[in-house]
């Protein structure tokens, strides 16, 4: 198999992804990042990005921040991206250990010029992967990194003379700064003083990921009651499967019950996935936490713009337009529902944190909220990253106005089904695209096509099916949701028959 960028850099099993490899992408960001040097700008101030860290020794070396979890390949990994990285002509900015949503703030805080994190993130401990983030903080997709990997094992050229190889610097303090920017954002007095009860009760469950640098402390800070399971650091992962599903977190479920607590929060590996579970025992889907996300930023901002009103000066909630909420096309339309509340317009993008954040970057201040499907939620404002602990935090905030139950109870009810067809390997593609081709020519009635990379979501009038070819697995996959659980299951059957039958006549078997 040859190693090419995916959804969300590049991953593999340690024998196709091993040090040479690493060593290999290394060296191909780092011309990566010299080659859009001019052109990439700094995400919050439009000036151009530095390319060294503050107080750097290597001042005239672009600087890419590395960081790792976990996992038991990854210091090997980690210490390979770091040589193809040095040997390329860049400065490496060591963060060590963390989340990746932690090493993208880090990273866009001290204006690298860019990010590899090495993570599988929310897949099984044999996995691994190394992640790439550009200047302005923003992942880098499959179309916009097809440059690097050009040099897995391949000659690296052109190499810089010995005197300008890459240099190593350890930045102090990574977890402290980044903890304390959390806590600066959030609304402590609130959190410490909650509304509804003496003081909020969480059971927080890292999953053995690097969450648990950065929660478990986070949380106690913040004058929360709290109980941690599944804490210690571990790239086995032994207690649960790293991806926070739901049939991964009964541990979870049954001690929030049990205790009694306000709410449950589960990560993944990396902490760029969340999900949560209410003081009912109800497991809370990465749909519905984006929902509910959503909805708390859309709120704070009507609080802001009623506090501001006819106040002098430049207002930064700008009445004239309204906000944006953007998703992908794979995330339930409760996210779209939530906005509508609010005069808010949804946005969809392609499925991938990539497109997310790109898509966050180019519409700039107007965007409130972000969030995908699987538990990724975006706060802009703070960073372009799916930052799972900032999420937690943002849900002490609801929680301390009323129980997170309340606020679950409110929102519109949707209902998934999702179903994949097995094909031979390069085909799911194409037949994604043979289907896409087709429907356009006949959609049924009152109904929207949206073209994505690998597929197509068709919108209904309040339903919707998606057929998308899978990034990694020889599988076409399709999602469905309507209001009831009939509904979309009976539209994922229709459009997994359909995508059967059309691989038939086309002799693909």
């Amino acid at each position: 198999m040859t190693l090419s960028m995916g959804t969300n850099g590049v991953r593999a099993l340690f024998d196709e992804l091993g040090p040479q490899a690493a060593m290999d992408l290394g060296f191909g960001f780092a011309h990566f990042v010299k080659a859009h040097a001019a052109k990439n700008t700094n995400a919050k101030g439009g000036q151009k990005a530095k390319s060294k860290s503050k107080n750097s020794p290597y001042s005239s070396l672009p600087a890419v921040a590395l960081a790792r979890d976990m996992r038991i390949t990854s210091p090997c990994l980690f210490e390979a991206t770091a040589s193809g990285l040095m040997e390329g002509g860049a400065q490496v900015l060591d963060l060590g250990i963390l989340t990746a949503p932690g090493a993208e703030w880090t990273a866009h805080n001290l204006q690298a010029s860019g990010l590899i994190i090495v993570t599988a993130s929310h897949n099984p401990p044999e996995w691994n992967a190394l992640k790439f983030v550009d200047a302005n903080g923003v992942a880098v997709s499959r179309e916009r990194g097809e440059s690097i990997p050009h040099y897995i094992h391949k000659p690296h050229h052109p190499v810089p003379d010995w005197s300008e190889m890459g240099k190593t610097e350890a930045v102090p303090n990574v977890i402290p700064t980044y903890s304390q920017a959390i806590r600066n954002f959030l609304n402590r007095p609130l959190i410490a003083k909650p509304k509804h009860t003496r003081k909020l009760s969480v059971i927080a469950d890292p999953g053995n990921g690097t969450s648990t640098l950065i929660a478990p402390d986070l949380f106690r800070q913040l004058g929360v009651k709290l109980k941690v399971i599944n804490e210690k650091l571990d790239g086995h992962f032994p207690n649960r499967p790293s991806e926070p599903a739901e049939a991964n977190v009964q541990t979870l479920i049954k001690t929030v019950v049990e205790q009694g607590a306000d709410f449950g929060v589960a990560w993944d590996g990396d902490a760029d996935r969340v999900t949560f579970v209410d003081d009912k025992g109800r497991w809370i889907s990465g749909d519905m936490g984006v929902a509910l996300s959503a909805k708390w930023a859309l709120l704070l901002r009507e609080k802001e713009l009623k506090k501001n009103k006819g106040r002098n000066g430049r207002n930064r909630l700008s009445t004239n337009l309204p906000p944006i909420v953007v998703t992908t096309s794979a995330t339930s339309r409760v996210v779209e529902e939530v906005a509508k509340e609010f005069g808010a317009i949804t946005e969809y993008t392609d499925v991938g944190a990539p497109y997310l954040s790109e898509r966050v970057h180019q519409l700039g201040e107007r965007v409130i909220m972000a969030g995908e499907e699987v538990g990724g939620i975006v706060w802009p404002t703070f960073s372009l990253a799916k930052d799972g602990v900032l999420a937690a935090g943002k849900l002490l905030e609801m929680t301390a106005y009323a129980p997170l139950s309340e606020w679950v109870d409110e929102l519109p009810e949707f209902h998934n089904s999702k179903l994949k067809l097995a094909c031979p390997p390069g085909v799911n593609q194409r037949l994604s695209s043979r289907l896409a081709h087709e429907l356009k020519s006949h959609l049924p009635d009152n109904s929207i096509l949206r073209p994505l990379k690998g597929g197509f979501r068709l919108d209904f009038e309040s339903s919707w099916v998606l057929i998308r070819a899978s990034g990694t697995e020889n599988y076409v996959r399709v999602f469905a949701e309507a209001p009831q659980a009939d509904e979309a299951e009976s539209l994922a059957r229709k459009y997994h028959a359909l995508a059967g039958k059309r691989l038939r006549e086309l002799d693909m078997i």
